[in-house]
Parts: C-alpha cells; sequence; structure tokens
C-alpha cells in the first residue's frame, strides 16, 4: 500500500483502543468498515508498523490488539483532534 487514508488508520486506532480485550478479524474488518481485502491490506501495513499485534489465540483465530507503539499513536491523534478542533462546534 503506497498511501494509506489516514482517516481509515485512525478508524483501526479507535476501534481497537476501545476494544480491551482485541478483536478477531472478521468483527475487526465489520467495525473498520471495509472489504475484506482493503481491510487485510491496511492490517499488513499497520502490523508491518508495529501499531497492532496479531496473537494467535487458538489453531484457526487470531486477535488483533493494538500495540504500545499504537496506543501511542491513537493518543497523538486523539490530541491533534481536540487541538486542531477546538474551535469547531461538532
Amino acid at each position: 500500500m503506497l498511501k494509506p487514508d489516514l482517516y481509515v488508520v485512525a478508524r483501526f486506532l479507535d476501534v481497537l483502543w476501545w476494544s480491551n480485550t482485541g478483536m478477531k478479524k472478521t468483527h475487526m474488518q465489520m467495525s473498520v468498515r471495509l472489504n475484506y481485502q482493503t481491510f487485510l491490506k491496511y492490517l499488513e501495513w499497520l502490523e508491518n508498523r508495529e501499531l497492532v499485534k496479531i496473537i494467535a489465540s487458538d489453531e484457526k483465530n487470531e486477535t488483533i490488539i493494538l500495540s504500545e507503539k499504537g496506543r501511542e499513536a491513537h493518543k497523538k491523534l486523539v490530541e491533534w483532534i481536540k487541538e486542531t478542533m477546538k474551535d469547531l462546534k461538532i
């Protein structure tokens, strides 16, 4: 993936932030609202940058969790949004 959409990356980070125990791939894919092939590309991109970790929970299932680096990225993103959008009423 050459140029990821930062809004999509933010959705991944936010969904995982609110999920304390991580998520299975299918549930995560539906939560970020992407088709499965695009979801897998983003997931690979996030994993390669160590923002998420994929943990094998048993033989067939994997759980996606936010890494410490991902938590820090989410925190910075939220702070940036608050600072940038502080004058707007949403």
